[in-house]
């Protein structure tokens, strides 16, 4: 098809055809002239017509996006990445399976986050790795316990470490810290004074009741303990924590970037703190009950510990800087229990720790 010459083919016949009609007079010849000329034209305004409706309408530009940016993912870590820190050569029994303990109501590990006026605490307890790579499989023996008193004005916080040698110190833990909690809320509630030894003389009584209503004795349920209680309110002022233990349980202050010992009972070293040394222990020893009054400034960070990390934090350098570094400000939970869950060469005891944080 040759649609644009046939126009013009058309349209000159046309005219042809006008200007015979109109210009030579009427006649045989003129008419079979014209008539002739009028059935081409007609033909080729056929043909244009045909031409015309056949004759695509030309397609729309293409739009040309632009490609995607391909975003970065970053694969998963591997699942026997190590994600606790790792001070020296590290343990062995860290890297192999955590085996199932036949003691449910004690999970391998329990954590905690809150805030009460300007205090914000992170808690953690993870059972260590010589109670949970071997059979048989010990439940972790460690326990603590928050609460508050009704008004909101003090946050009360128990750490209990069963003895490893007492047959059911996971129990001892447990009641022991429970029961710590209870009396002082009671206690604070009540606006009474802290009469420290009926405190601990009450929750040595519970641990001795629980023992005997399963037939143990008291032996069977030996635990340290720590307890303390901060004062809670609006941010920007000095306060004294109160503070009582039973055993080697400790607490610990960050200053100047290294956290300091100030209260629990010191094992016999240099250092201060020994490992497998122990002294006092609750039900037997409430009258071994000390206290201490800690000035808490704004922006100080203290940790209630058991001997898990407090021997961590007294006898291993690395451990008290990665510490003081990594509990500067409060971390998330799951870090909070990462760092609990330390990895160091013949540390294998259960960890515990509370941390909390004063607001500047």
């Amino acid at each position: 098809m040759f649609p644009a010459p046939t126009r013009v083919w058309w349209a000159a016949l046309v005219i042809v055809a006008a200007v015979l009609e109109l210009c030579y007079p009427p006649s045989l010849l003129t008419r079979l002239a014209v008539g002739m000329l009028a059935l081409v034209a007609a033909v080729l305004g056929g043909i244009v017509l045909w031409s015309a409706r056949e004759e695509p309408e030309p397609a729309p530009a293409p739009i040309i996006e632009p490609p995607p940016v391909p975003v970065p993912v970053e694969p998963p870590p591997p699942l026997n990445e190590q994600v606790s820190p790792r001070f020296g050569r590290g343990s062995k029994a860290q890297a192999l399976p955590w085996l199932l303990s036949p003691h449910a109501v004690y999970p391998g590990i329990a954590a905690d986050e809150g805030r009460l006026g300007d205090l914000t605490v992170r808690a953690a307890s993870v059972i260590g790795p010589g109670h949970r790579c071997e059979e048989p499989v010990s439940p972790r023996q460690d326990a603590y316990r928050l609460g508050r008193d009704d008004a909101g004005q003090h946050l009360v916080v128990a750490v209990a470490d069963g003895v490893s040698s007492s047959a059911f110190a996971e129990l001892g833990a447990t009641v022991a810290a429970s029961a710590a909690v209870n009396l002082l809320r009671e206690r604070l509630n009540r606006a009474d004074t802290i009469a420290w030894l009926e405190v601990y003389g009450g929750i040595a009584a519970q641990m001795a009741e629980a023992a005997a209503t399963r037939n143990l004795r008291n032996a069977d349920v030996y635990t340290a303990l720590v307890t303390a209680i901060i004062p809670a309110g609006p941010a920007g002022w000095d306060r004294e924590m109160w503070v009582a233990w039973v055993g080697d349980a400790s607490v610990w202050l960050l200053r100047d970037n290294e956290w300091i010992f100030v209260a629990g009972d010191r094992k016999r070293s240099s250092g201060g703190l020994e490992s497998n040394v122990v002294a006092n222990v609750l039900p037997d020893g409430p009258h071994a009950v000390a206290t201490a009054a800690v000035r808490l400034g704004t922006g100080s960070v203290v940790a209630i510990v058991t001997d898990g990390v407090g021997d961590a934090l007294a006898t291993l350098p690395e451990a008290n800087r990665y510490f003081a570094r990594s509990w500067a400000t409060p971390p998330s939970s799951t870090a909070f229990i990462d760092d609990v869950g330390y990895d160091a060469e013949s540390f294998q005891d259960d960890r515990t720790a509370v941390a909390v944080w004063v607001s500047p």
